[in-house]
């Protein structure tokens, strides 16, 4: 299937991007402090991770391949690879007492990755790309008390740069930059800046409202479908929360600022795409369908049609039932919507998740399910482009799942559109510091005909079925360690989309297994 641009992971990643997030699901440790007298405060940060995956009977016994558009080297296989991420970082902030705080950010990464790349059906992190290159350069001012009882402390907070910007829990708007090709860390996921933002962020008591101006990075995009469509968005988000309550001998929860200090939240988005790139692989619509001869359809620009569309969404999660603490509802719902001549869009998404958690039995086991729909697009050579565009989607706050769902066909298979998922997952705590979680997934096509070429069709909605167990181990507050073994098998509509991509593919139907384990270090 179509490689999406932006991929994600697991709880590592989350104590990996909190420290660039500031508000990802693992608590963030206090940075080292440098220099701290006269209102003038600088800290550095670093954090770094190494990781180590293999998987036999990638692709369902198809492989890997390396040449974009129609594969013809295979790489391997059962390919394996490693990942190495290096985050150094460096932050400044002056408190001018009276009149608010001035603050920046800038750090940089290095990324690396070897053996053979990936194990999507074309693997762009194959030949050990290796890159350095800035991640933060922002700036900006905290109001502090500046507005009295009218706002919070800091209640108003304008930034602007190259930074990291998420919305709720990530499933519409979490990353600005695409890990294959050159970047690598397509496992890791540790970029996530936005090439460009403008922020201004208000809160007061149970609050928040941002105004946001992003423009994603979009280095990569003459090199074949490695980037989104260069994207600037300009919209406002607005949350309600409550706090979770205090853990004994921590700091307060605030829950404006940091999404895992919530105990519950409910948000409505709304975000114009004020401009988009809409040529070349980027190109759907009026004369770009399979019959006018064209590659440009639906199946390889999902991205594409985004110049002036209007996206409207509303989120929901955590705990609200106070008689019933153990119980959690998340939920988001997103519509796109577009109307200029030649750029028609008609597409949702939408999923539910129900969990309830024992906290009273030994292990505090916890049970949830989901069910997430993206639309897809019945007639790909119509004017109207019906699937689901995922924008900005990255897994960094609840776990495994979100938002890739399937450390098999979440990574190297469906990009969030055209699919519909059930997922239920199981975990335990066996102690404080290690959690264990089995994951099973079913994966359907919402509409087959997407994939149909000329007599080669598409001919079951099955795509695949996936079971995770996951192991994730806080060493140390510093240190973290995970493991997970999957295995999936195809459905029979898989099958059939591997002969649409190459007669020489189909129709493979081997179990396919996935072994990772990541080490991450955080200071």
């Amino acid at each position: 299937m179509v490689r999406h641009d932006v991929r994600g992971r697991s709880l590592v990643t989350a104590a990996i991007l909190s420290a660039v997030l500031g508000c990802g699901a693992a608590p963030a440790l206090a940075d080292v402090s440098l220099y701290d007298a006269n209102g003038l405060k600088i800290d550095g940060a670093f954090t770094g991770g190494v990781s180590l995956l293999t998987s036999p009977g990638a692709q369902f016994g198809a492989g890997t391949y390396s040449v974009p558009g129609a594969p013809t080297h295979r790489i391997s296989g059962r390919p394996s690879w490693s990942e190495l991420f290096l985050h150094p970082e460096l932050k400044a902030s002056y408190d001018t007492g009276s009149f608010g705080s001035f603050y920046g950010d800038v750090s940089a990464q290095l990324t690396a990755t070897g053996g053979d790349g990936d194990a999507s059906l074309v693997s762009t992190t194959y030949g050990h790309p290796v890159l350095l290159d800035v991640e933060n350069l922002y700036a900006g001012w905290r109001s502090g008390k500046v507005f009295g009882d009218l706002l919070d402390e800091d209640g108003l907070d304008l930034s602007g740069g190259r930074q990291s910007f998420r919305v709720g829990d990530g499933f519409l708007i979490s990353s600005g930059v695409a890990n294959g090709g050159q970047r690598g860390g397509w496992w890791n996921q540790s970029r996530t800046a936005f090439n460009q933002t403008g922020l201004a962020k208000v809160s007061k008591g149970p609050f928040r409202a941002d105004i946001f101006y992003l423009q994603n990075d979009t280095s990569q995009d003459k090199m074949y479908n490695l980037d989104q469509a260069k994207t600037q968005v300009v919209g406002g988000n607005f949350e309600i929360f409550e706090n979770a309550d205090k853990v004994e001998g921590g700091p307060e929860r605030n829950g404006a600022t940091t999404f895992a200090d919530r105990k519950w939240y409910v948000g409505l988005t709304y975000f114009n795409v004020i401009n988009a790139k809409s040529d070349g692989q980027f190109s759907y619509g009026s004369g770009f369908g399979r019959q006018a001869g064209n590659a440009y359809t639906v199946t390889n620009t999902i991205t594409s049609n985004r110049d002036g569309m209007n996206v409207i969404s509303a989120h929901l999660g955590g705990n609200f039932l106070s008689a019933v603490p153990d119980f959690s509802l998340y939920g988001n719902v997103v519509y796109e919507s577009n109307d200029s001549a030649g750029k028609k869009v008609d597409a949702n998404a939408w999923y539910i998740e129900p969990g309830y958690q024992l906290s009273n039995v030994a292990w505090t086991p916890k049970l949830s399910y989901r069910y997430a729909h993206f639309s897809g697009d019945a007639d790909p050579n119509n004017q109207t482009k019906t699937a689901y565009d995922p924008f900005f989607y990255n897994a960094v706050t609840r776990g495994y799942g979100t938002w890739f769902m399937g450390e098999i066909v979440g990574n190297y298979i469906i990009s969030n559109s055209n699919v519909n998922v059930h997922m239920l997952n199981f975990s335990v705590n066996p102690r404080d510091d290690l959690k264990l979680s089995a994951l099973a997934y079913i994966y359907n096509y919402d509409e087959k005909s997407q994939y149909s070429t000329g007599s080669t069709l598409v001919t079951s909605d099955s795509l695949a079925r996936e079971l995770d167990l996951v192991a994730e181990w806080a060493i140390t507050d510093n240190v973290s360690l995970s493991a997970a073994a999957a295995v999936a098998e195809s459905g029979r509509g898989y099958r059939d989309y591997l002969k649409t991509q190459n007669a020489g593919l189909g129709a493979k139907d081997e179990l396919w297994w996935l072994g990772e384990t990541s080490l991450v270090v955080k200071f």
